[in-house]
């Protein structure tokens, strides 16, 4: 027999194993179908680390907050200014006064 007859004989020999078609059904039902495909479990893993990205940002903001309560806390000058310039505050002796420019 020749080299591409062998190979023929051999590939005959898969395809006609019932147990080669109960396989492929398998891995392509467990691949696409299934409540726990491939798929699915690959949607979930971007999910996850779009959920682990968002937890870091969180984490970084909270530390910021934190920083910035802790100043508010044990700083009166920058508790007095940010008392001034965000919520327009002032003292009883003082007058304020509010300028807007125009957008051109």
């Amino acid at each position: 027999m020749k080299k591409k007859e062998i190979k023929l004989f051999i590939i005959k020999k898969i395809f006609h194993n019932k147990y080669f078609f109960i396989s492929l059904f398998f891995l392509i039902w467990m691949s696409f179908f299934d409540t726990n495909s491939l798929l699915l479990h690959w949607k979930f893993k971007k999910n996850i680390e779009k959920m682990i990205l968002y937890r870091d940002f969180l984490k970084k903001k909270i530390s910021l907050e934190v920083n910035h309560l802790k100043k508010i806390n044990t700083d009166y000058k920058y508790l007095e200014k940010l008392a001034r310039e965000k919520f327009y505050m002032k003292k009883d002796n003082e007058d304020l006064f509010i300028i807007f420019e125009k957008n051109r």
